[in-house]
C-alpha cells in the first residue's frame, strides 16, 4: 500500500512584508513546531520513495 503524506510549511513571520516567501522567516510558532514535525515524521521510519515540493 502506498502513502501519501502532505506537508504545510511552518508558520512565517510577516514582519518584513516586502519579502519573497522563499526568503520570509519562520515566527516563533513555526520555529517551535518545525523540529517537532521532523522528530515525528523520523519516528515514523517511512521509507521516502519521492517527494515534490514547490518553491517561489
Amino acid at each position: 500500500m502506498k502513502t501519501l503524506i502532505l506537508l504545510r510549511h511552518a508558520k512565517s513571520s510577516w514582519d518584513h512584508p516586502g519579502l519573497s516567501d522563499f526568503e520570509r522567516p519562520l515566527n516563533a510558532r513555526g520555529l517551535k513546531n518545525a523540529p517537532k514535525m521532523g522528530r515525528r515524521l523520523a519516528q515514523r521510519q517511512l521509507p521516502i520513495e519521492q517527494y515534490y515540493f514547490q518553491s517561489r
